[in-house]
């Protein structure tokens, strides 16, 4: 009962952002600007690859695995013991057994994963990994002591990144679990890698990467073992990406991105969210955009790896249509769960990561978003919007107020915080 309380409470006083959007709006500075005011770090980098689902990222793990000559560094938010995941774990512990330095943070929320729509659980990966001789650190262990003191219950590392001899930086939303990888079998979700070769940004991932590694582990790390390639290939196109490696309170940079897109945008507005648990100031920023005369548009996922996501995410759509943005359903002809996370505005600002648009992405969870402002990174995520609209429907009034069950409010509400 505690809990749900302090949810409550966290949910409450979640204020209305309009004034300070505003103010925003009214200084017409570049977004360049801002994030240089905001303290958000820019770099160089190639345009993005881009891996759209499990079974394509998973391929490409492999090949970069295989590939690689001095070291690994793997961050998930969930690592599983698994058919579809003990490839990886092998794969690792092959090249780290020929010499390949691997690395890997997993968060503790590992331990309380399930098969979709049962009640069996999946065992987390680190008995395994130990097994394997892997070298890992479980992200804040969810130890009885935590249990008494909720905010450090709820600092959880939602990011999701791989770094490969300083070469290659991956940042998305893909996990190494089931659900990422196997489910519904050979397709994993529908879900996002960003692939690109960037030296600064490669070098700050580094940076945090050693910096949580030496948090949780009794033996220490040195960013400087892990040389960074300063070179960018002369045959790939070129733009500037900007980095948010949020840390709540220290590194709190999520608002600001949310910020970017409901002051920026001009024409439109696209959020692409497996399920999103609202706050009012969250809506708020929704409504900040529509009530200028632009067209917000959000797909959600008609499938979910959980009953209580579901619910909670669909009771808040009514108070988006309220907003006055589009909502629209996911339906995989497979039957896939949407757990991409994307924004794009204007066919001009980017971002893809670990981010969803909720009250824990802005907080607790430690998250890694990348943002371009370029029109060929926005042309190729728009494409894919129109890919996934082909299998999506609009959610009218009346199937939004069909949601709105006390069971789902519950849900709702312990979602916010735990979601």
């Amino acid at each position: 009962m505690t809990i749900v309380l302090f949810m409550i409470l966290v949910v409450t006083i979640s204020c209305s952002t309009t004034g300070k959007l505003q103010s925003l709006r009214d200084e017409q500075i570049p977004v360049s600007s801002l994030m240089v005011r905001e303290g958000i770090p820019s770099y160089e980098s190639t345009l993005p690859v881009y891996y759209n689902t499990g079974a394509e990222w998973n391929e490409r793990t492999f090949e970069l695995i295989e590939s690689a000559e001095d070291y690994i560094l793997v961050s998930t938010f969930l690592g599983v013991e698994d058919a579809s995941t003990n490839p990886v774990w092998e794969a690792l512990a092959k090249r780290a057994a020929e010499g390949v330095r691997v690395y890997i943070l997993i968060d503790s929320s590992s331990n309380f994963q399930m098969v979709p729509e049962t009640d069996i659980r999946i065992k987390a990966a680190f008995m395994y990994l130990r097994e394997l001789g892997l070298s890992f650190v479980e992200y804040n262990s969810l130890t009885m002591s935590n249990l008494f003191f909720v905010p450090n219950l709820l600092d959880r590392d939602h990011r999701k990144y791989w770094v490969v001899d300083g070469e290659l930086l991956a940042v998305g939303g893909i996990n190494i679990n089931q659900t990422s990888l196997d489910w519904p079998e050979g397709l994993g979700n529908i879900d996002t890698m960003a692939e690109v070769v960037s030296p600064g940004a490669t070098q700050a991932v580094i940076d945090t990467f050693v910096d949580t590694w030496n948090r949780y582990s009794p033996t220490s790390l040195d960013a400087q073992e892990f040389p960074v390639d300063s070179r960018l290939p002369d045959d790939r196109e070129t733009t500037t990406l900007w980095l948010f490696d949020h840390h709540w309170p220290n590194r709190s940079s999520i608002t600001t991105l949310f910020d970017l897109f409901s002051v920026y945008a001009e024409e439109e507005l696209w959020l692409i969210q497996g399920y999103t648990f609202l706050t009012p100031a969250l809506l708020d920023r929704v409504r900040f955009v529509t009530e200028r005369g632009i067209p917000v548009h959000i797909m959600l996922s008609e499938h979910s790896s959980q009953p209580k996501y579901e619910m909670a995410s669909r009771y808040g759509v009514l108070d988006l249509l309220d907003a006055g943005a589009t909502v629209y359903m996911y339906d995989s002809p497979d039957g896939a769960f949407l757990h991409l996370k994307l924004m794009v505005a204007d066919g001009s600002l980017t971002t893809i990561g670990s981010a969803n648009y909720n009250l824990r992405s802005q907080t607790f969870s430690r998250e890694l978003n990348v943002l371009f402002e370029d029109e060929r990174v926005a042309s190729y995520s728009m494409e894919y919007v129109q890919e996934l609209l082909k299998h999506s429907r609009l959610v009218t009034r009346e199937e939004a107020e069909s949601y709105r069950t006390f069971r789902s409010w519950y849900n709702y509400i312990l979602m916010q915080v735990w979601g």
